[in-house]
């Protein structure tokens, strides 16, 4: 859902890339570097650090939506570039959600449904648009809005009550991308 928004961003996001791209930082460092910002938010969620990790969390998000605008803006796009960005996700969401259980900040097994929940979302949205369903980025609860339930909760102590909430949503999301992929594929 706040995907649709990023075009509103686009011309900030091309303003703090600029720099980057004259020092020569390349779009695969730069996801690189934003997912191991990510870690470091899993090591403080890993301490019982809340809103350093979500603090973190923030500025490695920032990270994370700036390598496809520098891979545009510097025409380094790429398909391995994107896979990268993609499997990074995965490492940076697993990881954050295993900090977040391992700091005993929420049972394991919650964190594991919004893990697995996570993890379903986007493995649909690949799966059907490989078969041709086109773009699938619909439901309610996209990687971006996870993360921002979870950085809003933490900011406020609660990552439990944020987990519960991405486990519930990241379901409902896995559903409504199974059943849009249903319609446009059968």
């Amino acid at each position: 859902m706040l995907n649709k928004y990023r075009p509103i961003f686009k011309g900030y996001l091309e303003a703090i890339v600029r720099p980057l791209a004259k020092i020569g930082l390349t779009p695969n460092q730069l996801t690189v570097i934003g997912m191991l910002i990510s870690l470091l938010a899993a090591y403080f969620f890993a301490i019982g650090e809340q809103r350093l990790a979500a603090l973190t969390l923030i500025f490695g998000s920032l990270i994370d939506a700036l390598d496809g605008t520098l891979a545009r803006l510097t025409g380094k796009t790429s398909r391995f570039g994107a896979f990268l960005d993609s499997t990074t996700d995965r490492v940076s969401d697993g990881a954050v959600l295993f900090g977040i259980a391992y700091g005993g900040l929420v049972d394991w097994k919650i964190a594991f449904i919004a893990l697995i929940g996570s993890y379903l979302v986007s493995y649909e949205r690949c799966r059907a648009e490989l078969a041709g369903s086109g773009t699938l980025a619909v439901g309610i609860a996209e990687r971006a809005e996870r993360l921002l339930i979870l950085i809003i909760a933490a900011l406020f102590n609660r990552v439990d009550a944020g987990v519960y909430i991405v486990a519930v949503l990241a379901w409902i999301t896995a559903f409504q991308r199974l059943w849009e992929a249903k319609k446009r594929l059968s």
